[in-house]
């Protein structure tokens, strides 16, 4: 006798790889990569890359990229990218993150519901849950949780805040900071509404508006929310410029006057070194630069109107007030022929009024004025230095130039430097340890980090210290089909059905020896039997009625390695057979179809646990399951191999130390390869830096675990790049308005 142990199916805990015949493609879940033509394709989950025709995709999550028809795409999520058509170069990280998009490209969409309707527009970068969620236009950067929660159509936008452009539906060309809330209703002149363009608005977290640049280029500081300016600079409240008049790190600043301007030290127009508190420079000889309206040489003060003080400018131009030393309080003016004569407080002048002047160049360039019929001394004119070629005098005109902020005017006219403007109002943020400071400013320590991790109960995933959980949907076989029959109609569920033809029932009647079938079915007799029987004498049996018989042979049973036989085989003392043989088969074996319940083959593990031991075969030890006994080598020394692939419900992969995940990225320490030296590698090589080549998984297979750990790396590094992204936008940003505000000091001077 021979004992046999029989096993039906061994359940493990992996991951369905499948190619359809393509070049170098993965699919891990059901129906993942059905029907796909394309290569270099990577899918993991339900319907990932379904009917994919492109190549050089990745898809993680139920229903990623299934109908994609462009290339080189990454979708992280559920539906992430689910319709994607011709679209290429984009990245979806978060549930339904691109969900709609058909021919959009280079789009960078991180967050749940992130871009979701966007269909065609390009080069949009969103970061945070619902970013950009509603909006279908090209070119726009936003960074926030629903930020901007309702813009429907917009290009060239950048958002950075939670929840900022609320109300905004159209817009360009705008740049938001802060949680910015414009009007529900339409632009007017006066009041930002829900189509705002080309605009700047800078507000903090509750939703203030600090700053707002309009679209001609106005700037207002401090005007209310969505108030445009009308003016260059509009500022509410009072304005203070100088060292002492603001606040520092002991005291408080000097408040300014309410609407009002103050100013330390001396300001200078036209001047860039000015001597005293106001310094005028017109740049004319003879023109003082300033100028009253409603105070002209035409206003005749009244009579009665007399002063003893009056203004004048004194040897540096500055003005003065002076003392009359004898105010006039009455005069006379009287003329006899050519003489002027005048009497102001009884003190009498005389003065020869001119009735007639000339001027006169003779033959020797010489100038003579005759006044009143007297001729002056001739004055000999100076020649010019500048002539003709034959000879003749000219006049040149000169002319203006610039070399770097000098300004030359020309045949001598001298020059002057422009001064070089300084931004004096640019700060910048450090980090030591937990405290984070702003250069001229105040600090605050940030809160200590506290490390978490995920942990898995049944279908529940949790993220320790108040992280919160979710729990992963339980997958159902929605394809089984079941037959079912009512009447003579034969029906298959979620199918059709069929109608058997009608059966007519027949009986078998017996009447001696005449076995008759009812309608028709004909009639036979049975022989008549006669009873026999077997009788044993010895090792002789014999069948009565002539029925012949035969001798059994002597049976001897006698005990091999491992097996004792006891007994004499009689009635009395039976055979005892024991086995002491530890080998699964002593000889190949079948299954027993006899020995089956539903063909299946029931082993109780009887609360036991199966364990192969393989410590002993170091070349051999595996299991294989398939149609042929040859065993793969090409992949390594694993000890199980299912030749189809392997079904299950669940799949867990344990990590054997926090090590072998790929947190080290964020790491300060962590050597971040330039994205210059990624694209040299990548066109070298024709794969990522540290994931294994096309042909090196073609020949060694593909370890989950490990290739996890490196995909979860390179999306640690693209967060990176990202972050190193968006700060060089902030930086560009600042020195954008930086340039600007030169340019306008510059056309303000000219």
């Amino acid at each position: 006798m021979k004992i046999t142990f029989y096993f039906t199916s061994l359940i493990l805990l992996g991951c369905i790889f499948k190619s359809n015949g393509q070049i170098d493609n993965t699919f891990t879940g059901v129906d993942s990569g059905a029907t796909n033509t394309g290569n270099y394709n990577c899918g993991f989950g339900r319907n990932s890359l379904i009917q994919n025709t492109s190549s050089n995709n990745s898809g993680f999550g139920v229903g990623t990229l299934s109908v994609s028809t462009g290339g080189y795409n990454c979708a992280f999520g559920y539906y992430a990218l689910n319709i994607n058509g011709s679209g290429t170069l984009n990245c979806a990280f978060g549930t339904r993150s691109l969900s709609n998009n058909d021919t959009g490209s280079y789009n960078i969409a991180i967050g749940h519901r992130s871009m979701e309707a966007n269909s065609k527009g390009n080069f949009n970068t969103a970061v945070g849950y619902a970013s950009l969620a509603t909006n279908i236009g090209t070119g726009n950067v936003a960074l926030g949780c629903n930020t901007p929660r309702n813009l429907l159509t917009g290009d060239s936008n950048i958002f950075i805040g939670t929840e900022t452009a609320v109300n905004l539906i159209n817009g360009n060309n705008n740049v938001f900071l802060g949680k910015i809330v414009l009007a529900r209703d339409a632009s007017t002149d006066n009041l930002a509404g829900n189509d705002t363009n080309s605009t700047m608005i800078f507000a903090d977290g509750a939703g203030n508006q600090r700053l707002f640049i309009s679209k001609l280029g106005n700037a207002g500081i401090g005007l209310g929310n969505n108030i445009i300016p009308l003016n260059k600079l509009d500022i509410k409240g009072g304005v203070a410029i100088g060292r002492n008049y603001t606040p520092n790190n002991f005291f408080t600043g000097v408040l300014a006057p309410t609407n009002g301007l103050l100013v330390e030290g001396a300001v200078g127009i036209g001047t860039t070194t000015p001597s005293n508190k106001v310094e005028i420079t017109q740049g004319t000889l003879g023109n003082s630069g300033l100028r009253f309206t409603n105070l002209t040489s035409a206003y005749n003060p009244p009579l009665t109107q007399t002063a003893s003080k009056f203004l004048s400018v004194n040897a540096a131009g500055d003005v003065v007030l002076q003392n009359m030393t004898n105010p006039v309080s009455s005069n006379s003016l009287t003329s006899n022929v050519n003489l002027m004569t005048s009497n102001v407080n009884g003190i009498t002048s005389s003065a020869t009024m001119v009735n007639s002047i000339s001027n006169a160049i003779n033959a020797g360039n010489q100038l003579v004025t005759t006044v009143n019929g007297v001729a002056s001394a001739p004055v000999t004119l100076p020649i010019p230095n500048f002539t003709e070629i034959d000879g003749s005098a000219i006049n040149e005109l000169q002319t203006l130039s610039q070399s770097g902020n000098t300004i030359t005017l020309s045949n001598g006219g001298g020059s002057f430097t422009l001064p070089t403007f300084t931004d004096t109002d640019s700060q910048s943020l450090s980090l030591t340890g937990n405290i984070l400071a702003i250069s001229n400013g105040n600090s605050v320590t940030l809160p200590t980090q506290v490390p978490q991790t995920l942990t898995q109960s049944g279908n529940t995933v949790s993220l320790s210290n108040g992280g919160g959980s979710f729990t992963l949907p339980t997958f159902t076989d929605a394809d089984s089909q079941s037959l079912s029959l009512t009447g003579n109609t034969l029906s298959i569920s979620n199918g059709n059905s069929v109608t058997l033809p009608a059966q007519v029932s027949q009986t078998l009647t017996q009447s001696g020896n005449t076995v008759t079938l009812s309608n028709g079915g004909g009639s036979f007799t049975l022989p008549t039997q006669v009873t026999q029987t077997l009788t044993q004498a010895g090792n002789t049996i014999t069948l009565s009625n002539g029925g012949g018989s035969f001798t059994m042979p002597t049976t001897s049973v006698v005990g091999g390695t491992n097996v004792t036989v006891t007994g004499a085989g009689t009635i009395a003392s039976p055979f005892q057979v024991s086995a002491l043989d530890t080998s699964l088969y002593a000889n190949n074996g079948v299954i027993n179809q006899a020995t089956t319940t539903n063909s299946n083959r029931v082993v109780d593990m009887n609360n036991s646990n199966i364990w192969f031991n393989s410590a002993n075969s170091t070349s051999n030890g595996k299991i294989y399951i398939g149609s042929t006994s040859v065993y793969p080598n090409t992949t390594g020394n694993y000890k199980l191999f299912v030749e189809g692939g392997i079904l299950t419900e669940k799949v867990k992969v344990a990590l054997r130390s926090s090590s072998n995940w790929a947190d080290y990225v964020f790491d300060k320490k962590y050597d971040l390869m330039p994205l210059k030296e990624v694209a040299e590698y990548i066109a070298a090589n024709k794969h990522l830096p540290g994931i294994d080549s096309a042909d090196d998984l073609a020949k060694n297979g593909l370890d989950v675990s490990e290739m996890q750990a490196k995909q979860m790396a390179k999306i640690e590094e693209l967060t990176l790049y990202i972050i190193d992204q968006n700060k060089a936008i902030e930086n560009q940003n600042k020195e954008i308005e930086e340039l600007k505000n030169q340019v306008k000091a510059l056309i303000s001077k000219n």
